[in-house]
């Protein structure tokens, strides 16, 4: 698999690395050990579970829904402090985060390549890692992938269940203790999974206490996931998976915000709804083609 591209480092702030053709921009230690120690006390204060067997997951302001792929219009929990005080540190500060999805998931465990959803949420895309690192992988949507968007929908909770036992793309790896620098990009090699022969995946490491932030392209038009395996050769070197946690960070869209206007309509929800209201045959027409 090949490596992920080579960032543009910020000169007055190395831990800042940025895919700006992309709109990919990476963080390194974002918050510090002693608030990781916190968030990682606090999930658990509230779900004490930890089998090693199963994904968790914490929703905070209002719930994401899995079957609409949206936010929930009834469910809300009140969002922590230990969020909402690192919400003014957010490289984007014209609109804030409303919606939170704290997880963690054991090792081994993933999440299928998606896009998440263009029109019910605006364009900043963050996720914050922590507890362990992790290599997500990123490849732009070809044919296949808008192919598969207008399959009959099913929620993600059952699209990671198959992926357990699919050996799909999905995962939660990582040892800090055997990760290199955190301030480095990480290459990581694929034990599975060939590349797609219409585009090529890569595969970026996510280190502890970091925050991806994903904009245009790379929030539009690219998929990401992670992979489901125990372990990887991250830098020539095997590397066993811990625990690891993440906070998905998305600002809703309601009433007539609800939309989009992307330059990847295979793969966007709202031109997909647009197709389907048209006649069969014009909805018989390749995705990639309108």
């Amino acid at each position: 698999m090949p490596s992920a591209p080579v960032p543009v480092t910020n000169p007055e702030n190395p831990k800042i690395q940025r895919w700006d053709d992309i709109g990919l921009l990476l963080i390194h230690d974002f918050i510090t050990e002693d608030e990781e120690a916190a968030m990682i006390a606090a999930f658990h204060a509230v779900d004490p579970r930890l089998d090693g067997k199963r994904r968790i997951s914490q929703h905070f302001g209002y719930h994401f829904d899995y079957t609409t792929f949206g936010a929930s219009e009834t469910s809300f929990t009140p969002v922590p402090s230990y969020i909402t005080d690192f919400l003014p540190r957010l490289p984007v500060q014209d609109y804030l985060p409303d919606q939170f999805t704290a997880q963690y998931y054991p090792p081994g465990a993933g999440i299928p390549p998606h896009v998440d959803t263009h029109s019910m949420f605006g364009e900043a895309l963050y996720s914050l890692s922590y507890g362990s690192a992790v290599p997500m992988v990123f490849r732009l949507s070809d044919a296949n992938d808008a192919r598969k968007m207008r399959l009959p929908r099913r929620s993600l909770q059952s699209s990671v269940s198959e992926s357990k036992t699919e050996g799909a793309s999905g995962t939660n790896p990582e040892s800090a203790a055997t990760a290199p620098d955190s301030q480095t990009t990480m290459t990581v090699q694929s034990k599975s999974e060939e590349p797609s022969p219409e585009n090529p995946s890569w595969e970026l490491v996510l280190p502890p206490r970091s925050l991806l932030l994903m904009t245009g392209p790379a929030r539009y038009g690219y998929t990401h996931g992670i992979k489901s395996r125990k372990t990887d050769i991250i830098n020539g070197e095997m590397v066993h998976r811990q625990g690891r946690y993440s906070i998905t960070m998305r600002t809703i869209r309601r009433g007539d915000e609800i939309g989009c206007n992307c330059v990847f309509p295979g793969v966007c929800d709202a031109r997909i709804r647009e197709e389907q209201s048209r006649p069969a045959a014009a909805q018989r027409m390749d995705p990639l083609e309108k």
